[in-house]
């Protein structure tokens, strides 16, 4: 019965952000406690609003892109949009153009901060005074919660694609040099 709900949940998602969610499925087959102590944990991690929206969900991309080379990246992305992020943001951020401030720091401190990058503590001190130290942990959240989805895509064995993203009827390429360090 839970796991039909699990797979019930999933693959709404799967047709909602037209996504792969087998290794979801694969997890919530193996272990739906596993699946709920998972998904419970995202929910908390990105449930943090003391950053503006933009700052938020750019962290939330720059996590996901650290981690990842297109399916996460595409989900973020979609999230940045349904929350009212601007696609344009989003696609400066993904072609290395000047963003928004709050979405160009959201963004340059996540990727600092799992890349564990030499400008990290600059730009830490920079979310810092600019949103508070409740700021800087609702960034590190989301950037957090962001790399976790790819991380267990490659622990169970199903990160094998890469793909361009698409914003606003437009697909982007990525700039090569964001998924370095």
């Amino acid at each position: 019965m839970i796991r039909s709900l699990l797979h019930r949940y999933l693959s709404g998602f799967e047709r909602r952000y037209n996504y792969d969610a087998t290794y979801l499925h694969e997890l919530a087959d193996i272990s739906p406690r596993a699946f709920w102590r998972f998904a419970s944990v995202q929910m908390k991690l990105q449930s943090k609003t003391d950053a503006p929206r933009d700052a938020l969900q750019a962290a939330a991309i720059g996590g996901a892109l650290v981690e990842d080379c297109g399916p996460c990246v595409q989900i973020a992305s979609d999230r940045a949009v349904e929350a009212g992020m601007s696609g344009d943001t989003i696609k400066a951020l993904l072609s290395g153009e000047p963003a928004n401030a709050d979405a160009q720091l959201g963004f340059d401190y996540a990727r600092a901060l799992l890349n564990g990058s030499e400008n990290l503590d600059d730009l830490r001190e920079a979310v810092e005074a600019r949103w508070s130290k409740r700021g800087l942990i609702a960034l590190s959240f989301m950037a957090m919660a962001a790399r976790n989805f790819p991380v267990l895509k490659r622990a169970l064995g199903h990160a094998k694609t890469c793909q361009r993203v698409r914003v606003g009827g437009s697909d982007i390429a990525v700039q090569q040099s964001l998924k370095a360090a």
